[in-house]
């Protein structure tokens, strides 16, 4: 088995000596190791070519393309620290983004390198272009004479993805060696012992779930097939074609696929499915379950984890006779949960709900805090039901409702602003938004306040509509009542 301690050796092997062989399709064309390797080896040339120090963290402008894939595993080949933005967000939020995070080099491909961005370029940075099909990296502009002074992100190689918070900033969680190490590993020992199949990459190559399959495939030898977005037409015709024993889904892939109503045949080879990323009702997972003639086997993690935390496998549902509503199966092997009074810190007994914290070894040797509301039985399943901070789960991105209500308080005609979760038939949940007038102003629509908050929030906040009244509601210390502000507001049709 593979020892996940070399991740970057061997990705530099993969890199410089890449296999004969297919390595990831994409929107219907496969790339081979060597297309991957060739971009990916080049990035790293040209950062010592501009004698770019080791230690000077990397920003990436990363979409879940082939060419920002191989920039992100040349990358780590190189043992290069990387920081990765969000690439769906307004081209001025972007450049925002670089300048506030301080970066000296920025990769982007060619249809993120707007005026926006090529403006940062004159105050000591390097850009880097990467080009569409087979078209090598390339400076953007010409090498300025002294490098700016960077962001330096660690001594040691780390790579900041992105979070499923989306707050106005970009909110990067450094993960160091250990928690790429724990992240590869869990895939490795899957693809050590599952038969080996075409793997399906859906998540977005920001998120912990896209970036630690994308660098344990090469070490694996594993082909995958990667999509920018999920369509329920385009993930069927994969399955038929590659026909995986096993697949991975959220939320909204479940329900997408039932929404649809595609046929039992279609995912007629697919015999487990594992689901994450937010939470599933119990409901929803029996009739997927029955639908597909499939075992939905549902789990727990974060960014901070470097992964799954806890999951239900076939062997535990047969232990204990099946799944349980709100839960989430075990903790994996060698990872602690408790559940603690969110108040006090004391630890809680069993089945009394808390704060759910976690230790994980070679992460932290303290219990690391998460935002979750939960609990554990006495087999030891956990269960999750909801979040302490009010976030709103929207298809797997937690959105923050006051960063929403921020955003909308910046604008001129707008004196306060409210956001509350509504129910949404495939993502789970959405934000909506209800705001108050300032008295006199500029008079605004609900959709110009939408386009407003474009500027200032990436894609997954954008409330779904935006509601305009004469006053909110408020409590005795003037602050917005959500119970009634709930009760005033009719839901529109889910867009």
């Amino acid at each position: 088995m593979f020892d996940p301690a070399d991740i970057v050796p061997r990705l530099r092997q993969f890199v410089t000596s890449p296999p004969e062989r297919d390595f990831v399709e994409f929107e219907g064309r496969w790339w081979t190791a060597k297309d991957v390797a060739r971009k990916g080896r080049e990035i790293g040339r040209l950062l010592d070519d501009a004698a770019v120090p080791g230690d000077v963290a990397i920003g990436v402008v990363v979409r879940t393309h082939v060419e920002s894939a191989a920039a992100l595993i040349g990358l780590v080949a190189a043992a290069r620290p990387i920081t990765m933005i969000q690439p769906y967000q307004s081209s001025s939020l972007v450049a925002r983004n670089v300048t506030t995070l301080n970066l000296a080099v920025v990769i982007a491909e060619e249809e993120d390198w707007t005026d926006d961005l090529r403006a940062c370029l004159g105050d000591g940075r390097i850009g880097i272009l990467l080009p569409k099909d087979s078209e090598p990296p390339r400076f953007v502009a010409p090498l300025p004479d002294t490098l700016m002074e960077p962001h330096r992100s660690h001594p040691r190689m780390v790579v900041e993805v992105l979070s499923s918070g989306t707050t106005g900033a970009p909110k990067n969680i450094p993960l160091e060696m250990s928690a790429l190490v724990r992240g590869v590993q869990m895939i490795t020992v899957a693809g050590d012992n599952v038969e080996r199949q075409v793997e399906f990459l859906f998540a977005p190559l920001t998120s912990i779930g896209g970036i630690l399959p994308l660098l344990a495939y090469p070490l694996v030898g594993a082909r995958f097939c990667m999509f920018e977005r999920f369509k329920v037409d385009t993930w069927v015709d994969a399955v038929k074609r590659h026909r995986p024993k096993s697949a991975g889904a959220t939320p909204a892939i479940i329900r997408s696929i039932l929404e649809a109503q595609v046929p039992p045949e279609a995912l007629e080879s697919i015999k487990v499915m594992y689901g994450g990323a937010g939470p599933l009702d119990m409901e929803t997972r029996k009739r997927f379950a029955e639908t597909y003639d499939l075992d939905l086997c549902w789990g727990y993690g974060a960014t901070e984890f470097a992964g799954t935390l806890a999951g239900w496998t076939p062997k535990l549902k047969a232990e204990l006779g099946g799944d349980r509503p709100n839960s989430v199966g075990r903790a994996l092997p060698g990872i602690g949960v408790r559940v603690t009074d969110p108040d006090t810190g004391a630890e809680l007994p069993v089945d009394m709900e808390g704060r759910l914290e976690a230790t994980i070894p070679g992460i932290s040797e303290d219990w690391i805090k998460t935002n979750d509301l939960g609990k554990i039985d006495a087999d030891g399943i956990i269960y999750v039901f909801g979040r302490l901070d009010g976030a709103i789960n929207r298809g797997g991105f937690k959105v923050l409702p006051e960063v929403i209500a921020d955003a909308l308080r910046l604008h001129p005609s707008v004196r306060d602003a409210g956001v509350i979760g509504v129910a949404h038939p495939r993502l789970g949940e959405v934000p909506l938004a209800a705001v108050e007038l300032v008295r006199g102003a500029v008079p605004v629509t609900g959709e110009d306040l939408r386009a407003f908050t474009r500027q200032h929030l990436p894609s997954p906040s954008v409330p779904v509509d935006v509601l305009i009244f004469d006053e909110l509601p408020r409590n005795a210390m003037h602050k917005i009542k959500l119970s009634a502000l709930r009760a005033m507001c009719e839901v529109p049709a889910a867009k």
